[in-house]
């Protein structure tokens, strides 16, 4: 007979010391009341949304959306927030399913789905792929199969309501009670109005307004109140007053104005990135990413952040900016931030390389409403996000979402 050595048994003894049984199927809630220092970042890789205290570094949940790219969208009720999902019976292939999934805010549990078309458009920059009306009662979600349509879905009773065909239209901006905006291919605005029941009132459609030809507008709108602001590939800041009457063009299209001067166009710097515009609401203080490249380089991500007051059209300041950060299957990289002086920025040094890759660059900023308001800045290549106040964009620290890519930053509104 063979005895174990003395050592194995005191290991097997203290595992099987008496410990608590953990309970499965256990759901924890969120603390209240709801943080504004959280934001929500999409990770395509992972095909999740990481929930992350940015004041804390710490994730504090997150949501599976399925396949592609995820983005909640969040009504001022706090009690829950919408999911636009596509799945797949096998993963990445077989029989498509196509739903809105309603989530408990305190839970990130699903509480009921809406099944609706399969053919909700699928890209890489989402955010203006559904919207929820000013009402809060419908969301419309943009199809392109290439045929372009809006399915409207009532999250309030919870029910499919109708497909809409808007030929030659794209994405879906809320713009009124019961109404939902799309850009045209002829630089013209489509307005889609719904009935109480949700089902199609009418269709009214603009003038042109910009020309595609000539100077596109990306679709990255920032809405403030009734006024929706897009910037053009060569940097002219539109608004559109979508509480004015659609036969008032004067009063709905202010005239655009430029964000580069002709000595800044002169030396080649241009708008980029993902979500290269932010705007402060009570401020009226517009960020935006910057950076210097040769035409259609609308994508590539920002080495400067430039920051303006929309009222006087002036530039108040502009910024160098700091790398993200690396991360390797979501796991930080820094080191050295408690090092002392001059090795405490070797970090900040070694990570600047990033910059000489125009892919690799920041290209999605975000900032929080508070009175003094703070600016997170992420990119596509990194699973952390660097946090800067946003007054004087002092850079304050760096937050691990725990994703692959942070290639969409939301703010929940909860807090906000």
């Amino acid at each position: 007979m063979r005895f174990l050595p003395t050592s194995l048994l005191l290991l097997a003894a203290l595992a099987n010391a008496d410990l608590p049984v953990e309970k499965l199927g256990q759901v924890e809630s969120l603390p209240e009341p709801f943080s504004s220092n959280w934001f929500w970042a999409s990770d395509p890789v992972l095909e999740r949304v990481a929930l992350v205290d940015f004041s804390l570094n710490r994730v504090l949940g997150g949501i599976d959306g399925g396949w592609g790219i995820t983005v909640p969208l969040f009504p001022r009720n706090p009690l829950e927030f919408y999911v636009p999902e596509t799945h797949y019976s096998r993963g990445s292939r077989g029989e498509r399913t196509d739903l809105i999934t309603i989530y408990e805010s305190k839970t990130l549990k699903p509480t009921a789905e809406i099944i609706i078309p399969a053919k909700r458009a699928q890209n890489s920059l989402p955010s203006a792929n559904a919207t929820l009306t000013d009402d809060e009662q419908f969301l419309a979600v943009f199809n392109m199969t290439p045929a372009q349509s809006i399915s409207i879905v009532d999250v309030k009773n919870r029910r499919f309501v109708e497909e809409i065909p808007t030929p030659g239209c794209s994405l879906a901006y809320a713009a009124g009670k019961r109404r939902i905006m799309m850009i045209c291919g002829d630089g013209a605005l489509l307005f889609v109005s719904l009935k109480e029941d949700g089902s199609l009132q009418d269709k009214q459609r603009t003038e042109a307004f910009f020309d595609p030809q000539k100077d596109p507008l990306t679709e990255k709108g920032i809405r403030v109140a009734h006024t929706w602001y897009f910037v053009s590939f060569e940097g002219y800041l539109y608004s559109i007053n979508v509480g004015a009457h659609l036969d008032n063009p004067s009063a709905m299209f202010s005239k655009p104005w430029s964000l580069i001067s002709e000595d800044e166009r002169n030396e080649h710097w241009r708008i980029g990135g993902r979500q290269f515009l932010a705007i402060h609401n009570a401020s009226q203080e517009a960020y935006v990413l910057m950076h210097k490249g040769e035409v259609d380089t609308h994508k590539t991500g920002g080495t400067h952040l430039w920051k303006f007051d929309m009222a006087t059209q002036e530039k108040l300041s502009e910024h160098k900016l700091l790398s993200p950060g690396f991360s390797f299957s979501g796991v930080p990289t820094e080191f050295g931030t408690d090092w002392i002086w001059p090795f405490s920025e070797l970090y900040n040094v070694l990570s600047g390389f990033s910059f000489q890759e125009p892919h690799a660059r920041p290209d999605a900023i975000v900032i929080t409403q508070d009175k003094d308001p703070t600016l997170i800045l992420g990119g596509q290549f990194s699973g952390m996000v660097a946090i800067y106040a946003a007054s004087d964009m002092t850079f304050k620290h760096r937050v691990t979402t725990g994703n692959y890519s942070n290639l969409v930053l939301q703010l929940p509104g909860w807090g906000h």
